[in-house]
């Protein structure tokens, strides 16, 4: 099985009222340490943006850029996107999958994608529930879901988080991902300046 990698950064960072990507954190931007970490855990990794004019922090060589289909319409239309390209354009058949996240998770490790590959077995995703609420952007996906996801993306749905009632699901509640996790660290995001704050002060 091959495992790619899909990173969202289309968003529009409305609550922290600058682009994520491009916030720095402990030497590098939100959007590189995020491609450092799926750099070493997936091949290969895909950066969806907006559109073509969006400004990015510079990639590595071999990180794909692409865009959305139209632009800013919503993280389940950026998946479908990108499961789409690697169907496409990588090759990735229908029993491969992908490890999807956004920018704004700076403690995810690739030790973390590793973990969360390792729950798939025959399931067609995985996706953590950590305070009652599902994960969809810290998940992995076979491009199975795609079919799914298309049929979801008609009705108007915007989010990936439909997709654990719609395919064959493991959701993996806090107990187990503590079991990894005791701190539930790796699925922290930043959202708001405070959020950002706090995480200019950890290590």
């Amino acid at each position: 099985m091959r495992i790619g990698a899909i990173l969202l950064a289309g968003g529009r960072s409305e609550r922290m009222g600058r682009p994520k990507e491009s916030l720095p954190l402990h030497g590098n931007t939100l959007l590189g340490r995020a491609v450092k970490c799926l750099v070493g855990a997936a091949d290969p990794v895909v950066v969806v943006a907006r559109d073509e004019q969006q400004a990015l922090p510079p990639l590595p060589h071999g990180v794909v850029r692409i865009h959305d289909e139209r632009s800013g319409a919503g993280p389940l239309e950026a998946l479908v996107t990108a499961l789409r390209w690697l169907g496409d354009r990588a090759g990735f058949a229908a029993d491969d999958a992908a490890f999807v996240t956004a920018c704004d998770q700076p403690f995810l490790s690739a030790e973390a994608v590793q973990w969360l590959v390792d729950r798939l077995g025959d399931h067609e995703l995985v996706m953590p529930r950590a305070g009652g609420l599902l994960q969809p952007l810290c998940a992995v996906y076979r491009l199975s879901v795609l079919a799914f996801a298309e049929r979801l993306l008609a009705t108007g749905t915007e989010t990936p988080r439909s997709l654990a009632a719609a395919a064959t699901a493991r959701v993996l509640d806090e107990d187990e991902l503590r079991s990894f996790d005791p701190r539930l660290r790796f699925l922290q995001n930043l959202n708001t300046p405070e959020d950002y704050r706090r995480a200019l002060g950890s290590t």
